[in-house]
């Protein structure tokens, strides 16, 4: 005959943890939020970039001024030098007024604004796609993958909510780089130059260029991750890119010219090429390049779908890796 044990009292056991089990997405975008800006470079470089900005406009401010009869000396000098350089020349030389070498030493809020805003943006933009790289390919070389992955096991929410992130971080950079130098640039043209011109429309298309530039930042950051990801190698993904940025664009240049506008800078410029919202330079501007490029330049839109070439392929190829194959 058998007797039955009492199980000793005392409280329940609890039953071990799920470690399969995934964890909340508050909690992974807060984690990988912070694993992204944690880097020393990443801190150093944001916290750079007021400095650099700064530096930038006080460049423009010093390299401006009113006195624009100083100017018109300079290209009327200027003029009476070429006419006596083509006297001595033989056959018929066109006759170049002072005009022609005048150059306006005001800081012009309508044009000189799109230009420096381009530059910047296309700086950010560089930096972002390395950033993208970094934040992709960091973990890697260090193995802190494989505990990424053990926390997480779904690995396709992993890599969209990295991705994400990465995207977010160096879109919201590049809107505020802009914020923060506009307004410089504002002062700028206010005591050294004009501000002529700067109606709504002008405001209105520059805001569509910030905009459009912080969704390029943020796309070619996320390219920078994906290229990173799918090569699994820090040095492996920046050595692609910067073969693409610099040999890449000379042999286009050189041998398919036609594909230029689909190369980074042609996809840069036409993302952030302000000539064919401002109306009044399509019928303003001098010259047959000048006027072919507001007129038939290349639209955003295209810009746009060119990136989406180079983004979707490369990203999708990433996905497929990392949640099919072996991490280790």
């Amino acid at each position: 005959m058998t007797t039955a044990v009492a199980r000793p009292a005392g409280p329940a056991v609890p039953p071990p943890a799920d470690r399969c089990r995934p964890l909340p997405l508050r909690r992974l975008v807060r984690s990988e939020l912070r694993r992204i800006l944690s880097p020393r470079p990443v801190r150093w470089a944001l916290y750079a970039l007021p400095l650099l900005l700064l530096v930038y406009a006080a460049a423009a401010y010093l390299g401006h001024h009113t006195d624009t009869a100083a100017a018109w000396r300079e290209a009327e000098a200027a003029s009476r030098q070429y006419a006596a350089e083509a006297a001595r020349r033989p056959g018929s030389v066109a006759q170049l007024s002072a005009q022609y070498f005048y150059d306006d030493p005001r800081y012009q809020l309508t044009k000189a604004t799109f230009v420096d805003l381009r530059a910047v943006l296309s700086g950010v933009t560089v930096a972002g796609l390395v950033f993208g790289i970094f934040s992709g390919g960091a973990d890697w070389s260090s193995r802190v993958i494989l505990n990424l992955v053990a926390a997480e096991p779904r690995r396709a929410r992993l890599f969209a909510t990295r991705g994400l992130l990465v995207a977010a971080v160096a879109a919201t950079t590049a809107l505020a780089a802009a914020v923060f130098l506009v307004p410089l640039l504002l002062v700028t043209a206010h005591f050294r130059g004009t501000t002529a011109a700067a109606d709504a429309h002008f405001w209105t298309v520059l805001a569509a260029i910030v905009l459009r530039g912080a969704l390029f930042v943020g796309l070619v950051a996320l390219l920078g991750y994906a290229l990173a990801m799918l090569t699994r190698s820090l040095t492996v993904a920046i050595g692609i890119a910067l073969a693409y940025l610099v040999v890449a664009e000379r042999l286009v240049q050189d041998y398919v010219p036609s594909l230029t506008e689909s190369h980074f800078s042609g996809i840069a410029f036409a993302v952030l090429n302000e000539r064919l919202l401002m109306l009044t330079d399509k019928t303003d501007c001098v010259g047959e390049i000048a006027c072919a490029a507001m007129r038939q330049g290349t639209t955003a839109t295209h810009g746009f779908a060119a990136l989406a070439v180079y983004l979707l392929p490369v990203a999708a190829a990433a996905l497929w890796r990392f949640t099919r194959t072996d991490v280790g």
